[in-house]
């Protein structure tokens, strides 16, 4: 089985609550679509956790291209603007040791996904933090390594990647679902759930983003589970 989550937002325990409900083993494969740090209590240990499983993905959200761009000095104010909640991150991360502090920074250079195609018979998903490109390459953040300011529009969702252009796309041949986080749900519904927008060119977009980075009492952890024919056969929330 397939699974994809978004913005955990260093939510650990919901986290690990999460991999309990859908019974995560070995043989699953698991989509994290960026934003496992900042605002919650948890961020390193979630991704800390999300490194040592060989079956799970990391995508790069706009906060780990903050932490990014912060520690390599190209952008030394986003991630510490108050709301960002990287302050607290950044603090933790220094009580590592060097060892421990390259290794995290080395994985989310050279080994997080930007974006990525799921091709099925009837139905193609396009994976990403925030974004719609329907180009049909798969992007890695060890492309660029060496120019991270270069993919921030596409992990902030701005410019032709917003999601509110999808309708302009050209007929998909088949149905095309992009999925991402970024946005809370809330914003869009008013409610804490995963919000599904179809457009008449064959698109939709399947927002998972419900608000985890709240904490509890507030918000959800989503996790969809796709099949093996690539249809979504569970949607499940961890409060």
């Amino acid at each position: 089985m397939i699974y994809i989550m978004s913005d955990i937002h260093g939510q650990y325990g919901r986290y690990k609550q999460m991999l309990e409900k859908i019974s995560f083993c070995d043989e699953d494969k698991l989509y994290v679509l960026g934003d496992a740090i900042d605002r919650g209590p948890g961020s390193l240990e979630t991704l800390l956790d999300i490194m040592e499983r060989k079956n799970v993905e990391m995508f790069l959200g706009n906060h780990e291209h903050m932490m990014l761009t912060y520690l390599e000095g190209s952008d030394r104010e986003s991630w510490f603007y108050g709301v960002n909640g990287g302050r607290a991150t950044y603090e933790k991360f220094n009580t590592f040791s060097k060892e421990k502090r390259e290794r995290i920074v080395n994985y989310l250079k050279y080994e997080t996904t930007i974006k990525k195609d799921l091709n099925y018979e009837n139905v193609r998903y396009i994976l990403s933090h925030t974004g719609a490109e329907s180009d049909g390459i798969d992007l890695y953040t060890k492309d660029y390594a060496d120019n991270l300011m270069a993919i921030q529009d596409f992990v902030w969702n701005m410019s032709a990647r917003n999601t509110m252009n999808i309708d302009e796309l050209e007929p998909a041949d088949k149905e095309t679902i992009f999925i991402s986080g970024h946005i809370i749900s809330r914003r869009i519904t008013g409610e804490d759930e995963v919000f599904v927008q179809r457009f008449e060119n064959n698109y939709s977009w399947i927002d998972i983003d419900c608000g985890c980075a709240m904490g509890s009492p507030y918000g959800y952890l989503a996790t969809l589970a796709v099949n093996d024919e690539g249809q979504i056969e569970n949607l499940y929330y961890v409060k």
